[in-house]
């Protein structure tokens, strides 16, 4: 018999640029590893949708075009969560991520690599583009 875990549901609520912003730059602050992944919180555009925990520990953004942007959390196990809130109730259909651990763990949520380009600093990790199937 085949078990399937379930990630526990992660509350969000809608969050405004400069509350994301401000969560994203501690969250940047305390962990490099979430710096390495994310974009600075200068680059998140003004006309996407935001999405923290009552907590300001994890959070993510949608843009326009669906594209998930800035997903973090600060709270380990809360990621998946995250993701599917995204995908499944935020209009979430594509992303884009540097290579390595990242897109084998977006393929969990039907992403497929669509475009991969080499990273603009040289000996970095490629990035690479993703959508939903």
């Amino acid at each position: 018999m085949t078990t399937m875990t379930i990630a526990p549901t992660t509350y969000v609520h809608r969050a405004s640029w400069a509350e994301y912003t401000a969560a994203l730059g501690w969250a940047r602050e305390e962990s490099s590893r979430i710096a390495e992944a994310t974009s600075k919180p200068s680059e998140m555009p003004r006309g996407s949708r935001y999405y923290l925990t009552p907590d300001f520990r994890s959070g993510f953004g949608v843009a326009q075009d669906g594209t998930l942007i800035g997903l973090f959390s600060r709270v380990k196990g809360r990621g998946e969560s995250l993701v599917w809130d995204a995908v499944n109730h935020k209009g979430a259909t594509k992303l884009d991520c540097f290579d390595g651990f990242l897109p084998e763990y977006y393929k969990r949520f039907g992403f497929i690599e669509t475009e991969r380009v080499s990273n603009w600093t040289p000996g970095e990790p490629d990035v690479v583009f993703m959508a939903q199937r």
